[in-house]
């Protein structure tokens, strides 16, 4: 039988650190190259973890190596393909379905927005579902009727009857924004949200109005999907100096990818970052590093989602019965488009 010290001897990685990789541990800080190193070292050994089972009707042993009648996952898309492409997150978080896929020794398929009908699936064997993002009831009714297995990657709404990995907008939010409290934060102002019911504009909104620092003159709303911020930075500014309102000392963007955007128009108000104004967002895409200051921001873990989905439908292929929903922690990347404490 496979141990984790024959793992730790293969890829020089500490049997502590393995067993929190093999088990998904979310506050485990560890580089993709060492995860993915451990976890392809484990199937190729071909490792099996066991949970004990304390009673008759608990389910069986899940077994985390690929079932022989597992080959492929079909990765269905809520977005097209090139409304894909325009947000970083959601590429980020295929990217880790396929690479956990691979490691797996799991071919993938993919389909986006319209192409998919669970009757395409009669005509496939040995087939495991993950939708990213939301896939409809019906759908899902017909997919576990054939018996097949089925994850979700971050759906906007978690059904309580299928396995769901995701990430809490709202709590990510409210934690960036309690973060920023502690940079000394007195005028927040929040850029690029679509719509006041906004996940991350209500925690936004919830945090600073417990600090009495919420204001709504500090909100600049607009199309999150289009690279526009900068007009809605105009306008906020113009509104404010109009309004004889002191300008704000930190702006929350909706999504890194709006980011230069947002700098460009704070460059042409001389508005200095972070010295005048403190400039956080989410994400972490390659846009955070390539802008100057680099851009503090708030990683979603788009990549574990994905990892974690696959893992969802091992375990469901598996023999596990009970329903999981596993919420990825984000983690806060501090650059320099803030100041320290």
């Amino acid at each position: 039988m496979v141990t984790l010290k024959e793992i730790a001897k293969r890829t020089g990685v500490a049997e502590s650190t393995i067993s929190r990789i093999l088990n998904r541990d979310p506050s485990l800080s560890i580089s993709d190259e060492k995860r993915r190193r451990v976890v392809e070292t484990a199937e190729a050994l071909q490792y099996v973890m066991r949970r004990a089972r304390s009673g008759p009707d608990d389910d069986a042993s899940v077994t985390l190596r690929r079932p022989a009648d597992l080959k492929t996952v079909m990765i269905v898309h809520f977005l097209s393909s090139a409304d894909e492409l325009s947000q970083p997150f959601y590429v980020g978080l295929r990217q880790g379905i396929e690479a956990r896929c691979e490691a797996y020794g799991l071919a993938t398929t993919r389909l986006f927005a319209g192409e998919f009908d669970p009757a395409m699936l009669h005509r496939l064997r040995n087939v495991g579902v993950i939708s990213v993002g939301d896939l409809p009831a019906e759908q899902r009714a017909a997919i576990e009727k054939l018996g097949i297995p089925l994850s979700l990657a971050h759906p906007h709404e978690r059904p309580h009857d299928t396995d769901v990995a995701y990430v809490d907008l709202e709590a990510a939010s409210a934690r960036l924004s309690t973060w920023l409290l502690a940079r000394g934060v007195e005028r927040p102002a929040f850029i690029g949200v679509s719509s006041p019911e906004s996940k991350r504009l209500r925690a936004f909104r919830k945090v600073m109005t417990e600090a009495g620092k919420f204001d709504a003159d500090y909100i600049g709303y607009g199309n999150n999907v289009r690279v526009d911020s900068d007009i809605h930075v105009d306008h906020l500014l113009a509104r404010l100096d109009a309004a004889g309102k002191p300008r704000p000392d930190a702006i929350v963007v909706y999504a890194d990818r709006v980011a230069v955007e947002v700098y460009r128009a704070l460059a042409e108000a001389r508005m200095s970052i972070p010295g005048d104004v403190q400039v956080v967002a989410f994400n972490d895409s390659s846009i955070a590093r390539m802008v100057a200051p680099k851009l503090t921001t708030l990683r979603l873990e788009a990549g574990v989602i994905g990892e974690t989905a696959v893992d969802l439908l091992m375990e469901r292929h598996g023999g596990r019965k009970a329903v999981k929903h596993v919420e990825i922690l984000p983690t806060i990347i501090e650059r320099g488009s803030t100041r320290k404490v």
